[in-house]
């Protein structure tokens, strides 16, 4: 029978397996905490890499099963200062832990040990089964060898044999336990040397190279993913991650995610404002979207709210993802649209898989509005972007939409593009220089990143000195810009520029490649091979227009030929058409990125169309004297 009390509260999963489990067993680790081998003090650099800035020594975890806690002993050691990084970290646990800590650096013939203080640890309570504890290392430098144990009840959400530098041993052992049943999911594409069924090992693992344009190297780092799956004892049973389904059930009797029946009374006024405003349809939808954004994202990436609630969130006027996107939800609602939470997982921290449950997992949510033509993705978190775009950290596989019954999966994707056009009408004048106009027309999230470069600036003609840094030889003497406020309109910007040093003179000839600052010098794929798919964050359609007059006395000898190319699946498109009238050049440039997602067997095809395009924009103009 089950425990009516204990089932109407929700209790952590920590706190119910302590119930369980008292005594602490020893368990013999393959290094003792802050005995340090000399050979690893007087280490200047790894043998099996020598390039790496730092190096996991070990990393060894045993879960206890008679006391239901998990100890992790980590050693690193940090051989340049671009590996200090890996002795400042956050962990997530699934509930407080004891840590130690200690920096060891050999001084000469001296051993010096400086111990990490409590007070220097940060531990935040992110929901009933997650804590986020952070700590800076002390007296970290190149040398130092770091030695933390953490210890703590329940079982780690993840381990990583491999980092992003090299590891010489990592070891995990879990024993099993008749009151509770785990799921353990390997990933990534190193081999372990031991593996057993409560015993995992891999030695001398090598760092992680990312390759360009990958979506999360956590998609392919090797490494468990750890999830509890049920809690049985005599007079208790509780299920919690043996379905996507029962995920979403849970989930929705959560306090800490107020969802589908939940209203919070801090938000009844702005639903009364908007009631009351006489709009509907797309136009109330946008106007609810843009008033919720009085919580201002803090920048953390949240499934769940604080334990302080949504309304002191919203009383604040700042709050996590969560707190700005199922406000959001609620909203919608309670206006009468039909709005569910979606949860996921974001682009940096890799996919959810639709065949393994895990709510560890999920570190993310925002809402899917239906409609007549499906489900509509909105996310609340970004001030300058309207509630036609998705942030690309949302943009990652699939979602989970939660509801108590038909819960489904839905694909992070957005309609939207990254398109824009850029108009250059150029004259070559008798020094070489280029004088006249650069018009940009961005839509969506092209507009977007135009907004958000702006916000960083106090006016257009500081905005402008920034441009010409990062386009050496420009100098922009006027700027004018349409529709920067509003975020549902096209933007537009002209330039007035005098560009220097793009065209040169060999004898009687001047070289101008006509791209200008818009050409592609190196393929951004320069690897023969490739081991991991290519994923792009949103779809992309740019077009370059440039019109090149000649001056007095100048005629036009040369112009490039003109040439289209494709994948034969056309995930990556291009033309580039020119053309010479009487009195200039006109190139007219078009790519387009039609694929969010190129898998390794069309690399080659793909990378082949990037050649042909460095090619063709290397090629100039050549301008002689009449």
């Amino acid at each position: 029978m089950f425990n009516a009390t204990i089932m109407k509260t929700y209790i952590s999963v920590s706190a119910l397996l302590l119930i369980l489990f008292h005594q602490v067993s020893a368990q013999k680790a393959p290094v003792v905490f802050g005995k340090v081998p000399a050979a690893d003090l007087q280490m200047t650099s790894y043998d099996l890499d020598s390039t790496a800035p730092a190096l996991v020594l070990c990393d060894y975890g045993w879960f206890d099963n008679s006391s239901f806690k998990f100890t992790r002993l980590l050693r690193i050691k940090i051989l340049r200062k671009e590996g200090f990084k890996y002795a400042d970290r956050k962990y997530l646990t699934m509930s407080d832990p004891t840590i130690r800590a200690i920096t060891i650096n050999l001084e000469g013939d001296e051993i010096i040990k400086q111990k990490l203080e409590a007070s220097e640890v940060y531990s935040k309570k992110i929901s009933s089964d997650y804590y986020e504890t952070s700590f800076a290392m002390p007296n970290v430098k190149a040398g130092s060898v770091i030695d933390i144990e953490f210890i703590y009840p329940g079982l780690p959400y993840l381990w990583e044999f491999q980092w992003m530098i090299p590891v010489r041993h990592s070891e995990l052992i879990l024993k099993d336990s008749q009151y509770f049943e785990y799921s353990k999911n390997y990933f990534g594409y190193i081999p372990l040397d031991v593996n057993e069924s409560n015993r995992w090992v891999a030695v001398n693992v090598p760092a992680f190279k990312p390759e360009p344009f990958i979506d999360s190297p956590d998609n392919y780092l090797a490494r468990f993913e750890i999830d509890i799956k049920r809690i049985t004892f005599p007079g208790y049973f509780r299920s919690l991650t043996t379905s996507w389904d029962e995920i979403s059930a849970n989930l929705l009797v959560n306090s800490s995610f107020p969802a589908e029946t939940t209203n919070s009374l801090c938000l009844t006024q702005l639903v009364n404002d908007l009631r009351d405003s006489g709009l509907t349809g797309d136009e109330l939808l946008c106007a609810a979207f843009e008033k919720v954004k009085k919580i201002k994202y803090n920048g953390e990436n949240r499934l769940y709210v604080s334990p302080e609630g949504l309304c002191s969130k919203f009383k604040l006027g700042s709050g996590n993802s969560a707190e700005v996107n199922l406000s959001l939800n609620q909203v919608l609602n309670r206006l009468g649209f039909k709005a569910y939470p979606v949860v996921l997982s974001t682009r940096d921290n890799g996919m959810i898989s639709p065949f393994e449950p895990s709510l560890y997992k999920l570190n993310y949510v925002i809402v899917a509005l239906s409609t007549e033509k499906g489900f509509r993705l909105l996310d609340a978190t970004e001030e300058l972007m309207p509630c036609t775009l998705l942030p690309e950290r949302c943009i990652n596989g699939e979602g989970r939409l939660v509801k108590m019954t038909n819960s489904m999966w839905v694909p992070l994707v957005s309609e939207a593009k990254d398109e824009k056009t850029i108009t250059y009408d150029m004259i070559l004048n008798k020094d070489l220089s280029l004088s006249g106009k650069i018009t940009i027309d961005a839509k969506d999230y092209a507009a977007y990143d135009i907004r958000k470069s702006l916000s960083h600036f106090n006016s257009k003609e500081e905005y402008a000195r920034h441009l010409e840094k990062e386009k050496p030889g420009m100098t922009i003497s006027a700027i004018s810009m349409e529709g920067v406020e509003d975020l549902y309109a096209p933007l537009k910007m002209e330039l007035t520029v005098r560009i220097d040093d793009a065209a040169f003179q060999i004898n009687d000839e001047v070289y101008l490649t006509p791209l200008l600052f818009e050409a592609l010098k190196e393929n951004p794929f320069p690897g023969t091979e490739r081991k991991y798919p290519v994923s792009y964050p949103r779809k992309k359609q740019h077009s370059i227009k440039v019109r090149i007059t000649p001056g007095e006395g100048q005629l036009i000898n040369t112009i490039p030929k003109s040439k289209n190319g494709r994948t034969k699946n056309s995930s990556i498109v291009f033309s580039y058409n020119t053309n010479k009238t009487e009195d200039a050049v006109e190139i007219d440039y078009r790519f387009s990125i039609n694929s969010l997602m190129v898998f390794q067997e069309q690399y080659n095809e793909m990378r082949e169309v990037y050649n042909q395009i460095v090619v063709i924009h290397s090629e100039p103009i050549i301008i002689i004297s009449k």
